[in-house]
């Protein structure tokens, strides 16, 4: 039952994110230059693996990733149970809507207008997601895989996601090999 799990590329607000200073306020982030080098570099190392399937979070920089690594050769599912945590204004995400005009061959039907985390709002208006929910969704979408024997699939999601559900914290286009237990 083997899964590759792979976060996205830099985004425009990795690019320019620092702790020290405020949100720079980039609403479901694009891709960089950098971050499309970084897709490539990953397609080559991900061609060898025999996978059937790619289930993609619904965020932009996620979607761009799959869309570089992958191209049209493997369906994708898209599926916001592997979103990001929300933190940050780049984990605030686009409705299903204006998803579904920029990428019209994938299925972004069954998504709710909000399919982000969604509670009380902080100083800057983001709705951040404690450690324990985004943990329980963790959770939740590895029993998922158990049930549905998931297997031979590439997961294109996000740093916190991937650090919850395995405990490693990846860098950009790391590809990290899964088996849920």
């Amino acid at each position: 039952m083997t899964i590759y799990l792979i976060r996205h590329a830099q985004s425009a607000f990795n690019a320019v994110y620092d702790p020290n200073k405020p949100d720079p306020m980039i609403l479901d982030a694009p891709i960089t230059a950098l971050g499309k080098a970084q897709a490539q570099q990953a397609q080559s190392e991900v061609k060898q693996l025999d996978l059937i399937n790619v289930i993609v979070s619904p965020f932009t920089r996620t979607l761009q990733t799959a869309q570089l690594i992958f191209g049209n050769r493997l369906p994708f599912q898209i599926n916001s149970e592997v979103r990001e945590q929300l933190c940050n204004s780049c984990d605030v995400g686009s409705p299903p809507h204006k998803l579904a005009k920029d990428y019209p061959h994938l299925d972004f039907g069954h998504l709710d207008d909000c399919w982000w985390h969604d509670g009380e709002k902080d100083h800057r208006g983001i709705s951040v997601e404690p450690e324990e929910v985004l943990l329980e969704r963790a959770n939740r979408f590895a029993d998922f895989l158990k049930r549905e024997s998931i297997h031979s699939t590439a997961i294109v999601s996000h740093g916190n996601f991937i650090r919850a559900l395995t405990g490693i914290q990846p860098k950009n286009c790391e590809v990290i090999e899964f088996n849920p237990r």
